[in-house]
């Protein structure tokens, strides 16, 4: 069963794709097909296969995979998950150009576990000992990647990519990073991560600090820059406002991070039904992840009228 786009965040998602002060990437385990057709109509950058491969909705794919991914391994791990599939029912699994997924979500738990577990004792033992890949085990899948192959990893060259595509002009100061991660890309929160010391205890449920992520996005614009943080950093760095024309021309495609401005007060990561992450906040549920968007994409619409 293919992943669908829940009807009611299409249309506080189309509000903020179509602010120009706001920059929206979507980065996804699923393949290029799947995202293609779920948030083609949009205006803002596609990753699939865990940011492997990379496009802005008006443009074509293009690949950012590392040169030096080996995918000899496929063929082996295939074998074994077909085998696997056709005993479990109602299990299967999904061929993608960096990785393979077999899923049991709609199989019966119990059964679906003990296969799992027998599942990664036959790739352990046979097709992957010497691979260089990493194996993955969700709550209901076991994913087969190259090494490597992570959102986190990932992110910094889809930045880099953005800027340079887009012709940013200013630097990111403001990132609010939302999924429902593995813990293997979980990464992506510790990227964008300031260097401030965040440990369990400065997290909470994001739904009871709405109005504090509110009251930031409203001194500034969301997602994107605020003009005074922007000014006062380019007057300590070189004093004539040349330090972000300066970087962007000197900046390489593959590095992302160049482009950050980031302090931690301007940075919300928040796991969507996770019990534990390394992310600042929790959201329970898909129902408070658009909540929260509805409210982003109102504030964003009463910025354009000021």
């Amino acid at each position: 069963m293919e992943p669908k786009l829940h009807p009611d965040v299409k249309e506080p998602l189309k509000r903020l794709c179509d602010d120009p002060n706001t920059t929206v990437v979507v980065l996804s385990g699923s393949d290029r097909n799947v995202l293609d057709e779920n948030f083609g109509e949009y205006n803002m950058w596609l990753a699939a296969e865990h940011g492997m491969f990379l496009r802005q909705t008006k443009s074509i794919w293009m690949t950012t995979m590392p040169e030096n991914l080996h995918m000899d391994w496929v063929d082996s791990v295939k074998h074994v998950f077909e085998y696997f599939t056709e005993r479990t029912p109602r299990s299967h699994f999904e061929i993608r150009e960096t990785s393979l997924v077999w899923n049991y979500k709609y199989a019966d738990v119990e059964f679906g576990r003990l296969q799992a577990k027998d599942l990664l004792q036959h790739l352990c033992t046979g097709p992957i000992s010497k691979a260089s890949v990493d194996v993955i085990q969700g709550s209901r899948s076991v994913e087969v990647r190259a090494t490597g192959v992570s959102k986190g990893s990932a992110i910094d060259r889809i930045l880099g990519e953005i800027v340079h595509s887009s012709n940013v002009k200013t630097p990111i100061d403001y990132v609010l990073c939302i999924g429902h991660f593995l813990p293997k890309d979980e990464d992506i929160y510790t990227f964008f991560e300031p260097d401030l010391p965040v440990g369990p205890s400065a997290r909470a449920k994001a739904p009871n600090h709405m109005n504090k992520i509110m009251s930031k996005n409203s001194s500034g614009k969301v997602g994107v820059t605020k003009e005074s943080t922007l000014n006062r950093t380019q007057e300590n760095i070189d004093g004539n406002g040349n330090w972000w024309s300066l970087k962007r021309e000197k900046m390489m495609v593959n590095e992302g991070s160049s482009v950050l401005d980031l302090k931690g007060e301007n940075y919300f990561s928040c796991a969507v039904g996770r019990k534990r992450s390394s992310a600042r906040y929790l959201l329970g549920s898909s129902a408070d992840v658009i909540s929260l968007l509805k409210d982003l994409s109102d504030c964003s619409s009463l910025l354009a009228l000021n």
